[in-house]
């Protein structure tokens, strides 16, 4: 054993690059596969914080067979059901308006104003969910103006300790007590660490017509899903209910560990990709097999060197079983080695905080399942790597120890190839996916979204306790300044969310359905949306009775419904709408797949412009934008101190849409690179030892005259076939898959035979610049020299 490992050591010191490259290639394979069972891990135990979250499932109403699209929900619907079910222990509801906070402050004499976000829920609300808290109760969701904060709230609102029993000051001399300060939800958890605050007992509480809430219940012990699902389906109080009145409609009940991969919510709820989560787990297996494949192939590189000694053990009486267990004890040490290598790389970034671009923060300690489940998978690779090699090694008769080069028998050599044909095969498919998600990615955010969208400014303004003339005030201060074409107020943030408001309206007896948003007389124009038919607004429409309202509709309407303009129809709140003008379809929402996917908009005027907190600003081509955010700041300052305003361009938030894709691309970017690069450095590990092995034969050639072009091409046209055939392989695999996953989105790329020969040229490349920087010193250095090597 003593002789075995001294040859090892000798072997690795020769062959110091490609056995560095090697334990490097390992490392980083584990600490992938680490980084991406970790992120797996954080989707597959979504919501499984709450105590017995096994008995927490979320209120639905199924409309036409939809049982997992989970929709919004009225308040009376959600209290009768609750009531009235038996298997029910206890339930809440909340209000999920999407980007909702509040104006709050700890002092009430001078307030300094912050953003803070608000839930509103029910009583039963932190009993229904199991909240810990860290100090005090849910007494305040029981009480008038009462509210619970998470314990990070309370460190960053009351550093001193104080939160329990001290105020939250709002506009309008409004407060909040807080009761509680409840322990932080982890991240994957449906429930962000926000204000909860007492619901007002009367709002909603006899509207049957309206949707504002999403409903959770807690089934009493022993009570599974199928037994609640069978008595909610006797419930008839959605006959009560005036939406969705000629639909088939019942009630029905999800667990919440199944909304993260089976729900389809209109909003709030955060949704995972089954898909995309065994994608990731599939280039894990793969980027470990990669490593292990280079392992094998250089284990078994490493014959010539030691085939002599190993039969000599053997001729001395060394059982060949012994032989074997050193042999896979040297694979397994090696690949130990990389694995706390890779420990440490996982280490550092997590220590550093460096992972956002996989969509989560881990901390390395919170996934120590993760990281012994890796610790025996690296175990189980050295033990499988090792095994071929030991037995090659070990296979030949101890009378040939003094001849022959085993390394490029016709056996051996075939068995390398095929290894390294796999790993070629998931580089190429890698590397195919990752350049169609990009190209998706890229197609998704620069789509037209039917105004000129580089130029538009958000300011955020005060929700609350603000006078009429500050908001003209504002919009007048604006126009001064040159860099301003224009100012609109809007009554929500457009391009930040997947889903808006949403109504329904009826033309002629059929119904449909659109968001609906209030604007500014001047939006239109502000927006430069390109009108179809009729007019934009005129300020003279903010003056009307109650009974009507006008509107501004898309051509998605238009083309649908064939409402003509100035012509009523019946709108939300049983108001006649006048539509004054058709705009080109605008997109402010993403293009994926969803329960609301590319609905029409239909712009109301608003006249009160303090409920429009969003000022919509265009700045006129070619002005330094520096300057008018400044400005913006500064006017912003001046008309509402002590408040803060948020300012950002459209675009910022636009991109923000897509940031789960942008994650995936990231992901699936890095970790098929990698792959690729673990690949390339077992080729050019192979290489540095097929061109060792090969000098003689390179030395007869160059004195049978051939010139060095041919020796490198005969070098490099074996994995020029290779790789050749492999893309050939994995083309339909890679395509498959991207079509699959293109499904996802309305608007998609096609699946352009152009990547495919890139990605074909790509992998060429760098392998034939690999084998012909390896080979060319051997090709070039003078034959004589090769000649002499035994």
């Amino acid at each position: 054993m003593k002789t075995i490992l001294r040859n090892l050591f000798y072997t690795l010191k020769r062959f110091r690059t490609a056995s560095v490259l090697n334990l490097l290639g390992l490392s980083t394979a584990f600490a992938a596969f680490i980084l991406i069972m970790m992120k797996v891990s954080y989707e597959y135990n979504f919501d499984t914080c709450y105590p017995d979250s096994d008995r927490i499932a979320v209120l639905n109403l199924s409309v036409d067979h939809h049982p997992n699209e989970l929709i919004v929900l009225p308040r009376p619907f959600v209290e009768g059901v609750i009531e009235e079910t038996p298997a029910i222990e206890c339930g809440a509801f909340f209000d999920c308006s999407p980007n909702y906070a509040e104006l709050i402050s700890t002092d009430a004499k001078q307030p300094q104003y912050i953003y803070e976000p608000v839930t509103v829920v029910s009583p039963d609300f932190a009993r229904t969910l199991g909240m810990a808290f860290i100090t005090g109760n849910d007494e305040g969701l029981r009480q008038p103006g009462g509210a619970i904060i998470s314990e990070s709230q309370a460190r960053k609102l009351f550093p001193k300790g104080n939160a329990v029993g001290s105020y939250l000051y709002m506009p309008e001399n409004k407060k909040l007590l807080i009761t509680g300060v409840y322990k932080d939800f982890p991240e994957n958890s449906q429930f962000k660490n926000v204000i909860y605050r007492d619901i007002d007992k009367q709002k909603d509480k006899d509207r049957w017509g309206t949707q504002s809430y999403y409903a959770i219940i807690r089934m009493k012990p022993g009570i599974n899903i199928q037994t609640l699902n069978e008595q909610l389906k006797s419930s008839h109080l959605a006959e009560n209910m005036t939406i969705y009145s000629e639909s088939d409609r019942e009630v029905c009940a999800m667990p919440i560990r199944n909304v993260y991969y089976e729900a389809n919510p209109w909003i709030f709820y955060k949704v995972g990709d089954r898909q995309h989560t065994w994608l990731l787990i599939t280039i894990a297996i793969l980027t470990i097999s990669i490593a292990a494949i280079n392992l094998i192939n250089f284990s078994t590189a490493l014959t010539p060197m030691r085939i002599r000694s190993i039969n000599t053990q053997k001729v001395l009486g060394s059982p060949v079983n012994q032989l074997r267990i050193g042999l896979i004890s040297e694979t397994i040490a090696i690949v130990l080695i990389g694995w706390l290598l890779s420990l440490f790389i996982v280490w550092i970034l997590t220590h550093m905080k460096l992972l956002s671009l996989i969509g989560f923060t881990p901390s390395f300690f919170t996934y120590l399942p993760v990281i012994l489940i890796s610790g025996g998978i690296a175990l189980l690779t050295g033990i499988i790597a090792g095994l071929y090699p030991a037995w090659y090694m070990t296979s030949f008769p101890p009378a040939l120890m003094l001849k022959g080069n085993y390394a490029l028998s016709a056996k051996g050599r075939l068995f390398r190839t095929l290894l390294t044909s796999f790993q070629y095969i998931i580089s190429f498919a890698l590397l195919v996916c990752a350049t169609f998600i990009w190209q998706q990615n890229q197609y998704m955010k620069i789509q037209d979204t039917g105004f000129a969208r580089d130029e538009i400014v958000i300011a955020g303004l005060p929700h609350k306790g603000q006078e009429l003339s500050q908001f003209t005030t504002f919009k007048h201060e604006l126009e001064k300044f040159s860099e301003f074409k224009g100012t609109a107020y809007v009554s929500t943030k457009l391009g930040a969310s997947d889903v808006y408001s949403m109504t329904g309206s009826k033309y002629e007896g059929e119904e449909f359905y659109h968001y609906e948003i209030r604007v500014s007389p001047d939006f239109g124009e502000v927006m430069g949306f390109k009108l179809l038919e009729g007019r934009f607004f005129l300020a003279s429409d903010t003056i009307s009775s109650n009974k009507y309202t006008y509107c501004l509709g898309t051509k998605r309407i238009k083309d649908e419904q064939h409402i003509p303009t100035d012509t009523p129809f019946r709108g939300n709140h049983s108001k006649s709408n006048y539509i004054v003008g058709y705009i080109d379809d605008v997109i402010f929402t993403s293009s994926r797949v969803n329960a609301f996917a590319y609905s029409p908009f239909l712009f109301t005027v608003e006249s009160q412009l303090t409920k429009l907190p969003y000022a919509y600003i265009r700045i006129k081509a070619g002005s330094d934008v520096s300057t008018a955010l400044r400005h913006i700041h500064e006017t912003a300052e001046k008309i509402f101190p002590g408040y803060p305003v948020e300012v950002n361009f459209f675009n910022t938030y636009y991109q923000q849409l897509y940031e789960k894709e942008t994650n995936q691309q990231y992901m699936v970017t890095l970790f098929s690179l990698l792959a690729i690069i673990i690949s390339l450095v077992g080729v050019f590990g192979l290489t540095i030892f097929e061109t060792a092995y090969r000098r003689k034969e390179i030395g007869i050639r160059k004195v049978y005259g051939a010139k060095t072009s041919d020796i490198l091409w005969n070098f490099n046209r074996t994995y020029l076939r290779i790789i050749t055939i492999c893309s050939i392989i994995a083309s339909p695999f890679a395509w498959f898959f991207m079509d699959k996953w293109l499904q996802n989105f309305i608007i998609r790329i096609n699946l352009s035979p152009w990547v495919f020969l890139i990605a074909f040229a790509i992998i060429i490349i760098l392998t034939l610049t690999i084998v012909t920087i390896q080979n060319y010193r051997a090709a070039t250095s003078n034959p004589t020299e090769n000649l002499k090597i035994e």
